[in-house]
């Protein structure tokens, strides 16, 4: 989330290098199933144990699975290393292109027409990044020069929120971007080789995975929406069209049509605007109508003013597009968010894909009364920003994030913020189901900051560089928790990592300004955590803070970096723990220093410790 840090930076010790969990989500083929508009249930014959994580269009293939010539690297959990990139892959391992000549290829498994490469390239030797190509080889022929670049990563300062281009300031990290491109038919059985031949300049290519999808044709335009292009829009020439889609907003919403349409291309959004007084007006701005395109990998907003504004009564409808932001740092006193602001009632963002801002979706605004109640975001993509990928904010109340994909977060992938500021209510009845999350850099996988009846379910979290998968935490002024917090039927591959002096559990509780209360998490594994599987941490510096109410059932922890079950800080209450399992921790089953044998009540069921 943005806003302060949680504490003074200090570099914490770190054991790094830890030995991969066993997890259909690290194989080298992930055969993911279509997206569909509707909830998808359970299997009926399986209720225990239903699937977890987004069904996604794609097949995920690991480069260190691939065939290759070149120099397979890591695992590593080293942080802010140039060394080390690998660190900040999904796995914590990736195939290292150095010699004109090097290559990794795969094999598709399914038909497919476009390819995602998540790679990094060297930054520029002052801070800003550099531009290259790579060689896309199908069945052994060149047949794309995929545009890669570093001008959206390679940032620096470490731990402070403040994340400079400027490499004197030492400590790199988020390394890694996406390329993504329509390629003709590819067969299964196909060989897709990536390759640096002489005429691809960068130092080195570092390739994370691969991504091979099939993409549907364009959809046509529904009846009853304006074009953009018949308000002055000219896709892909360069030329700014926010003025253009604005003059199309406002026609459709002052003559009450039902929404606006961008066709396919590209349209630039960069233009500054002013109101009467001087003052900058940021982004786009609608109400109560559609904003619809002819697909996410067809219509594309680009540029610094991209934000998306939906305020007034009534709600928006925002479908089939990309938006991709020129944001490469963050910088919490810019806007720059894809999404922002009141979302009004039961607006919709479903099929869109953000990158490159610096929040996804923040909804709810600070002192501004619109606020937001019954958003349904559903098939998104949320890539490479830089703070959180999703934020429910300000009094956020009765709305669901499902069936969505996030990637490279600068902050929490997905969050529930109950802040207090300016008398927003507390958020409540917000549902987080069937999301996956790959490679936060920063903060957690899922946290919730107060509030009550909130849920996150039917999720996967899988890599986190120095923060937790999911965090339970009364923290940055937030409403007390009330019942109930339920987190059902997720799976922490490899969360945890250090951050401000502290090493940081895969599921950690944490009563930094308040008591932490109500709780239900039920049916979690946790599957090879840097450090703590489990972790409870009281604030010693405030006597009324405490855990209570907190049920543990079903939760499994296997290869713990540390302990499994971590309680610290003197933590105070009593914690329910019923079939908690734990197996193969590192230091030991339960590490609780000063911890009062009433704060476990150990109810039938576990095993390990």
């Amino acid at each position: 989330m943005t806003g302060k840090p949680r504490a003074a930076p200090v570099n914490p010790p770190f054991r790094g290098g830890l030995a991969l969990g066993v997890l259909v989500l690290s194989l080298g083929s992930v055969v993911c199933t279509e997206p569909t508009d509707e909830p998808v249930p359970p299997p009926v014959d399986t209720p225990a144990t239903p699937a977890r994580g987004a069904s996604l269009p794609w097949v995920e293939y690991q480069a260190e699975d691939g065939k290759t010539n070149a120099r397979v690297i890591g695992p590593s959990r080293t942080r802010y290393d140039a060394a080390a990139i690998e660190a900040e892959a999904v796995g914590r391992k990736a195939v290292r292109l150095d010699k004109t000549g090097d290559y990794v290829a795969i094999t598709s498994t399914k038909v497919a027409n476009s390819i995602v490469v998540r790679l990094s390239i060297p930054d520029s030797a002052t801070g800003g990044g550099i531009d290259a190509t790579l060689g896309l080889y199908v069945n052994g022929q060149r047949v794309k020069s995929l545009p890669v670049t570093s001008r959206y990563s390679w940032v620096y300062q470490g731990e402070a929120i403040d994340t400079p281009n400027d490499p004197s300031k030492g400590e790199p990290h988020a390394f890694f971007d996406e390329v993504r491109a329509l390629v003709d038919t590819l067969p299964a059985g196909t060989e897709v080789k990536l390759q640096k031949d002489a005429e691809d300049t960068a130092a080195f290519y570092v390739i994370d995975l691969i991504d091979l999808e099939q993409v549907a044709p364009p959809l046509e335009k529904p009846a009853g929406l304006i074009s953009i292009t018949d308000h002055g829009a000219t896709p892909d020439d360069d030329v700014d069209d926010r003025e253009a889609i604005q003059r199309a907003i406002d026609v459709a919403v002052g003559e009450k049509k039902k929404g606006i349409w961008i066709p396919r291309g590209t349209f630039l959004v960069n233009a500054e605007r002013v109101n009467d007084q001087g003052e900058p007006i940021r982004g786009l701005s609608l109400k109560g109508i559609a904003f619809r395109g002819a697909g996410m990998w067809h219509s594309t907003l680009k540029g610094k003013e991209g934000t998306l504004y939906c305020w007034g009564e009534g709600g928006c409808h925002f479908a089939d597009f990309s938006l991709l932001g020129e944001v490469d740092h963050r910088d919490d006193e810019e806007p720059a968010n894809g999404f922002h602001g009141g979302m009004g009632q039961d607006s919709v963002v479903e099929n869109v894909w953000v990158e490159h801002v610096k929040v996804g979706i923040w909804s709810g605004f600070n002192g501004y009364s619109n606020t937001t109640d019954g958003l349904v975001v559903k098939n998104s993509r949320f890539r490479n920003v830089y703070a959180d990928g999703i934020n429910f904010a300000n009094g956020t109340r009765n709305s669901v994030v499902e069936n969505s994909h996030f990637r490279n977060s600068g902050d929490d992938a997905l969050a529930i913020w109950s802040f207090k500021n300016a008398g927003d209510p507390p958020g409540h009845d917000n549902v987080f189901r069937r999301n996956s999350v790959q490679m936060n850099w920063r903060a957690n996988c899922f946290a919730i900051y107060g509030g009550y009846n909130n849920t996150i379910e039917d999720s996967t979290c899988e890599d986190v560089l120095t923060y937790s998968g999911i965090l339970i935490d009364n923290e940055f002024d937030s409403h007390p928790f009330a019942p109930t917090t339920a987190l059902k039927n997720i799976s922490l591959i490899r969360a945890g990592g250090p951050m401000f002096g502290m090493t940081h559990g895969a599921l950690r509780f944490y009563t930094r300004q308040g008591p932490v209360r109500h709780v239900l998490a039920e049916n979690i594994d946790i599957v090879d955590p840097t450090y703590a599987g489990i972790q409870f941490q009281d604030n010693e510096t405030r006597m009324e803070a405490s855990l209570s109410d907190i049920v543990l059932k079903n939760v499994t922890v296997t290869g713990a970096g540390t302990y499994g079950i971590e309680a610290i800080d003197g933590a105070r209450g009593e914690v329910s723990f019923e079939g908690v399992t734990v197996k193969d921790s590192a230091r030991g089953a339960l590490h609780a220093p000063g911890v009062p044998d009433s704060f476990f009540k150990r109810l039938p069921g576990n095993s390990g410790w």
